[in-house]
């Protein structure tokens, strides 16, 4: 089991959500409600959620949360990757030829269990007339991340993948008339990536070893890199209360973009045929991630009946224009060629340079074809009693990963979703404290890693304590 504590895994996780690597429930109440949570936003989280529902609040609060992730470990299928090696012309006798691995292998996703703490916190307004105030918000969250621990011959590919991204959000909001309220502000995220994996990366030769021999096949490598990178975007968000029941409201996020810069040391597995023998040899390179987290438009309405708030939300989320971690090399440099037949040490090296100009990567990139992704969100608040709160929701978030089990990349399927979550008053309503739970479910029926355990699960668990002064 993979255990990360802290911020280090940024909350999302990938083959769990159907928002890809983003993670939208990041509070207690958003937790609880599957982020229907935009019209309806209050108090410190809409800093978050919503920053123009600050004005309608008139206290000063600060929350902490802390969320636990627990995805559980599964075992699967998946097409074979190994395609062999096929040698043709002079010299096709003396170059490799090996027969392509099994059709369908077998791999486990390892549990992986994380902890993300997140804060929140508003002013309470500052009027600045007789009809408008202003506030000011910070959120510090964890809004996007990868991690996966996979084992076995068709979990190499994700062996130990890591993504992870924190988010600095301040805000300031105008509230005009008691009625609308008018937010922006801007985005600061930090990230890095992680990546131990092995692909079978297609490949073509031409005059490999100058034998006059011609190979079309896969080559194994095993890859280790390490990124980093800062991102800025900026978010905007609209309240209207159409009447004293009735809020309708949307929220936009816009794209940060990431150039992660880092260094990779991959080892590739090469086959120099019965003269050269088989053998590996090292490569280092400097490397730069590309990839974005997708902005995000959320519109919802919310009804007050009487002690119930019923919220419904529909998010679109933009991945069609995103890119989703597309890696490229500089300063390729191979070295350390070991195992092959003396002698052959520096033909091997000057094959695999030529070996990487034939690659084919884009058969292996991991964030290819992706789509824009639609989720949504219906959640009830019932204020109970003047010191309880209760949440439930239900949600249906579709995925923006192609299906079918010939695609490649990052596995993902639609979620179905329930949340429930409960608030309690302390201290004659200046604190509460809260417990939320939410529960997706994933179909993988078409997706290309075949579940042998049933339905993929994604578990959160959110604690969160606030202070109104």
């Amino acid at each position: 089991m993979r255990v990360k504590i802290a911020i280090l895994l940024a909350g999302g996780i990938v083959s769990s959500y159907g928002s890809g690597f983003k993670l939208t429930e990041q509070s207690l109440n958003g937790t609880a409600l599957n982020s229907a949570y935009i019209a309806g936003a209050y108090g410190a989280d809409s800093s978050y959620y919503n920053p123009a529902n600050m004005g309608f609040d008139e206290a000063n609060e600060i929350e902490v949360n802390g969320t636990m992730i627990f995805i559980p470990g599964f075992d699967f299928t998946t097409a074979g990757r190994d395609k062999g090696e096929i040698s043709t012309g002079n010299g096709a006798a003396l170059g490799p030829n090996r027969p392509a691995g099994p059709a369908i292998v077998s791999g486990r996703a390892n549990p992986t269990l994380a902890f993300a703490p997140k804060i929140f916190f508003k002013t309470k307004p500052w009027h600045i007339g007789d009809s408008v105030k202003t506030n000011f918000g910070l959120s510090i969250t964890t809004p996007s991340g990868l991690s996966m621990d996979w084992s076995g011959e068709g979990g190499e590919f994700l062996d130990n993948v890591g993504i992870m991204m924190i988010e600095t959000n301040p805000v300031v909001s105008l509230t005009l008339w008691d009625r609308l309220g008018l937010a922006a502000g801007a985005r600061i995220i930090y990230g890095s990536g992680d990546f131990d994996n092995t692909l079978y990366v297609p490949y073509t030769a031409e005059n490999a070893m100058g034998l006059g021999l011609n190979i079309k096949g896969t080559t194994k490598i095993s890859q280790s890199s390490s990124t980093k990178a800062w991102g800025l975007g900026y978010n905007v968000a609209l309240t209207l209360k159409l009447t004293k029941t009735t809020t309708l409201a949307a929220t936009y996020r816009s794209k940060v973009h990431f150039d992660m810069k880092g260094n990779l040391f991959a080892t590739s597995h090469i086959d120099g045929g019965k003269l050269a023998g088989k053998g590996t040899v090292d490569m280092r390179a400097n490397l730069l991630l590309s990839t974005d987290l997708p902005d995000t438009l959320n519109v919802a309405l919310a009804q007050r009946l009487g002690k119930l708030l019923a919220e419904f939300t529909y998010e679109h989320t933009f991945w069609g224009s995103a890119d989703i971690f597309e890696f490229q090399y500089s300063n390729q440099e191979f070295s350390n060629a070991q195992g092959f037949t003396p002698g052959f040490e520096n033909t091997i090296i000057a094959t695999a340079y030529q070996n990487m100009a034939g690659a084919d990567y884009n058969a292996v990139a991991m964030g290819r074809g992706w789509k824009n992704s639609n989720a949504f969100r219906l959640g009830f608040t019932h204020f109970s009693t003047e010191n309880l709160t209760l949440m439930g929701s239900l949600a249906l978030d579709f995925t923006p990963v192609p299906q079918g089990r010939d695609t490649f990349g990052i596995p993902d399927a639609n979620s179905y979703m329930l949340g429930l979550g409960a608030r309690y008053n302390l201290f004659g309503g200046r604190a509460d404290v809260g417990l939320a739970y939410s529960l997706a479910l994933k179909d993988n029926t078409k997706s290309f890693i075949q579940s042998q355990n049933g339905l993929g699960q994604l578990h959160l668990v959110t604690l969160g304590a606030k202070y109104r002064f």
